[in-house]
């Protein structure tokens, strides 16, 4: 092997090593934040890919249909939920389900970081009397023992109608939210008690809305959830 052969294959052999100790100290930083291993957070990655290419399933399907109207609703949202959004759109023509998606999904996001943050009057406008008790209540006690909640939202994976009805003008929608968050809870001295930032968990609920579709007032309450 001559003089430069041999040089040549030194240096392939450090650009190698540099490649795979770049990638660790990557991981390091990144890894740890996640919860992911290499593997897992390549794996995503990809699936990242893909979604941006055909668009993610939930939302394709959810989609507002070409046509307007109780019938259009109830023949392009199949299952439980298409009679009960058409009846909906019926007593209120002003209703549509896109639309509404649109802002069940910011929603959810406002109580839960108006939630982590133990703010009040955000979650007043948000949520029904009895939903807003229980919430309350719970921030009290986490105040009470000089707590704080940190909740970082990677995002909001997934969110569909799953069911609809509409009973003595009240109409009830319910949405199943998938997302990844983080959340941590600390102690007055800035201790970590419970929860790890560092850690993403996938959280599934079922929210259920609801409006009066006599009122003149536009918005739908948060009414209840249950975790799935």
């Amino acid at each position: 092997m001559d003089y430069r052969t041999t040089m040549d294959l030194l240096q392939l052999l450090f650009f190698a090593g540099l490649a795979v100790f770049l990638g660790v100290r990557l991981y390091m930083t990144l890894g740890k934040q996640t919860g992911r291993t290499p593997e897992e957070h390549a794996r995503e990655m990809r699936e990242q890919a893909a979604r941006r290419e055909a668009g993610r399933p939930a939302e394709r399907a959810q989609s507002a249909p070409a046509e307007a109207g109780p019938e259009a609703i109830a023949r392009h949202y199949a299952g439980p939920a298409g009679s009960g959004l058409a009846e909906i759109a019926e007593a209120d023509r002003n209703f549509d389900p896109q639309t509404f998606l649109t802002g069940a999904k910011q929603a959810w996001r406002m109580v839960v970081e108006a939630y982590a943050k133990g703010d009040r009057d955000t979650l007043k406008g948000l949520l029904s009397p009895r939903v807003l008790e229980a919430y309350s209540k719970a921030i009290a006690e986490r105040e009470d023992k000089g707590h704080t909640q940190i909740t970082e939202i990677e995002r909001l994976r997934e969110a569909e109608i799953v069911e609809a009805s509409l009973n003595d003008n009240r109409a009830r929608i319910r949405v199943r939210f998938v997302a990844e968050l983080a959340t941590e809870t600390r102690d007055a001295a800035g201790e970590r008690v419970s929860g790890d930032l560092a850690l993403l968990k996938t959280v599934s609920e079922v929210w259920s809305f609801e409006r009066d579709v006599t009122s003149s007032d536009p918005n739908w309450t948060l009414a209840g959830v249950k975790p799935v």
